[in-house]
């Protein structure tokens, strides 16, 4: 059961993640004109879905801790009897606002990783690598490395512009709103697609 459950879990994580590759894609080509590549968002993504994960607990912890610890059962009985929704609602409602302003303002500091040129990276580690194999290899024959093995790394060329402030803000509003209108018609979707299966059952 426990395999089924991480299973589960790791399924959601990931087409969360994907969800917010494709937002912050799609917001980062508004606000700086760049297609940047899908995997160089993909550590962007995932720290902003650890953000967003760590924020919603906080905001459900807030939530328990403001109903006397029956957050659940009190949500869920919303959900058939729809008064208790105007009792409880300006608790969830704050809660869920000031959720949503600080994560969208500390998303922001998420996508500055989308400044790290990667590539200059792993080139500057193979760089090393080479280097150091030609040490040893001259220590070891007493000759330098064949001169096939011992090219010089190219230059990258074509490198995005740096994500400054201000963009990483409206960037992170986009995104967000991008993702709530995804979710938002996955909800919808998943709901007609449940009700006509029941239906046929």
């Amino acid at each position: 059961m426990w395999l089924i459950t991480f299973l589960l879990i790791l399924l959601i994580s990931l087409i969360i993640v994907v969800i917010m590759d494709t937002a912050m894609k799609l917001a980062l080509m508004i606000t700086t004109l760049y297609n940047y590549e899908t995997k160089k968002l993909f550590i962007p993504a995932i720290l902003t879905v650890a953000l967003w994960a760590i924020l919603l607990i906080g905001c459900f912890n807030t939530i328990n801790t403001s109903l006397n610890n029956n957050a659940v059962d009190l949500i869920f009985s919303m959900v058939f009897e729809h008064s208790l929704i105007d009792e409880y609602k300006p608790v969830i409602i704050k809660a869920l606002l000031s959720t949503f302003i600080m994560g969208t303002l500390l998303q922001s500091f998420t996508y500055y990783t989308v400044n790290i040129n990667y590539q200059k990276i792993s080139g500057t580690v193979r760089f090393s690598i080479k280097k150091l194999i030609k040490i040893i290899y001259k220590k070891i024959f007493k000759k330098d490395l064949p001169s096939k093995y011992n090219s010089a790394l190219s230059e990258i060329q074509r490198v995005p512009k740096k994500l400054t402030f201000i963009r990483a803000i409206i960037t992170s509003i986009i995104s967000v709103i991008i993702t709530l209108c995804v979710c938002y018609g996955l909800f919808v979707l998943g709901s007609a697609l449940s009700g006509k299966i029941l239906k046929m059952l």
